[in-house]
């Protein structure tokens, strides 16, 4: 399936310069071919394209005091297979140690204060596919979609107290109960075609049966529906802009569709 995205993301730089990372590219994988792409910085100025030590493609641009604009577009195609119906459970211990990373608490997601409680909600699931979308469905049927509630701070163990929050917030939740289960689990930003309000979008992968799987907790959104930006062990590792200066946002417009198929036959004037 293939797909187009984009964001035009505005900025009014009020110190005499600003410093920019941006995690909004698409990123490229076995899952994942980059058919085309396009970066317009207004005013041109100059940007690079680096890879980050997570594997993340990310924008860096250096702006002066002033109106500054960026304008990314790219068309996707996506073959991500679905999840597995069935994974029995594993040995944790003998992950690789690349994984294994990923089953430990980090700053949004605080693992070990969830322990007893995964068990008592989902410990009895023995199938580890069915634990992970279990885990997702509780996650939505439990939580308030509130805009504003959260910032920046909220953790995990908050939005467990609040109850409340939005899909980056649904996502540390999960990832919390993955982890506290000891199933591998890692923060996933993302393009998604049918959100609404469209926005970027929140998700996770779990390491199931070898392979990472994705699974989104908030919105259900469907795996091929989706293209990955940046991934990382919560929302720190992937945030989707790094600013050095002072800056007030302007706007955020983010696009996400799926491109309709060709019919056979049918010709286009």
């Amino acid at each position: 399936m293939n797909l187009t995205v984009g964001c035009t993301l505005g900025y009014q730089i009020l110190s005499p310069a600003a410093h920019f990372t941006f995690n909004i590219l698409v990123n490229t994988d076995a899952q994942q071919r980059l058919l085309s792409e396009s970066v317009v910085c207004m005013p041109e100025i100059h940007s690079e394209r680096v890879a980050s030590s997570k594997g993340n493609r990310v924008l860096r641009a250096d702006a002066a005091a002033g109106l500054f604009e960026l304008h990314y577009s790219a068309t996707v195609e996506v073959t991500r297979p679905p999840p597995p119906v069935e994974v029995r459970h594993d040995h944790p211990g003998r992950l690789p140690l690349s994984i294994l990373t990923y089953m430990l608490p980090s700053r949004y997601c605080e693992s070990d204060r969830f322990t007893q409680i995964a068990f008592e909600l989902f410990g009895k699931i023995d199938n580890r596919a069915e634990q992970v979308r279990e885990i997702c469905r509780w996650v939505d049927d439990n939580l308030e979609y509130k805009p504003g509630a959260t910032d920046s701070r909220t953790s995990a163990w908050d939005v467990w107290t609040l109850r409340k929050g939005v899909c980056r917030d649904y996502t540390h939740l999960a990832i919390a109960f993955c982890r506290a289960l000891n199933i591998p689990a890692r923060y996933v930003g993302n393009y998604a075609a049918g959100l609404a309000p469209m926005d970027f979008h929140a998700g996770l992968e779990a390491y199931l049966g070898g392979a990472w799987h994705l699974f989104d907790p908030s919105d259900q959104i469907p795996p091929e529906n989706t293209v990955v930006i940046a991934r990382g062990r919560d929302a720190a590792n992937a945030a989707l802009t790094t600013i050095f200066g002072k800056v007030a946002v302007t706007q955020v417009k983010v696009s996400c569709a799926v491109v309709p198929a060709a019919v056979p036959g049918v010709q286009v004037a």
